[in-house]
């Protein structure tokens, strides 16, 4: 018997998570030339969610294959329009980038602009993550 491999399409809900590491820094992701919406810009980990997935599987999905990292227990934060936000504390596992990215930084909560979407969005998951 031959095996089919189905695959399934995105839908429009999209997950993003905030990682926090031990220095309460955020892990954002810079956006390649090859991903053309956006590119350049500093974005969260995460991405559309597939059809029939669960958004925390899908969303664990993403992050490993964006950054090679493996999350456990994402905190909930909250929804914007089809994005549903979460927050989670950093493994120490090595970050290794996917194409779609062409560099990462943890940044510092007075680094990040509070004009930028997902960097607002950083921000109050580290004020959510300290109380």
């Amino acid at each position: 018997m031959i095996g089919i491999n189905i695959v399934k399409n995105d839908t429009d809900n999209v997950g993003k998570i905030v990682i926090i590491d031990e220095k309460n820094r955020v892990l954002l992701l810079k956006r390649s030339q090859y991903v053309l919406k956006f590119s350049g810009e500093w974005d969260l980990p995460g991405g559309h969610i597939k059809e029939g997935e669960p958004l925390t599987v899908g969303l664990a999905r993403e992050v490993k294959e964006e950054t090679r990292i493996d999350i456990e227990d994402p905190v909930f934060l909250l929804k914007q329009k089809n994005i549903h936000f979460f927050y989670v504390k950093y493994n120490s596992q090595p970050v290794e980038l996917s194409h779609e990215h062409v560099d990462y930084k943890f940044f510092e909560k007075n680094e990040l602009d509070i004009k930028e979407k997902f960097q607002k969005v950083a921000i109050m998951a580290l004020e959510a993550y300290n109380d």
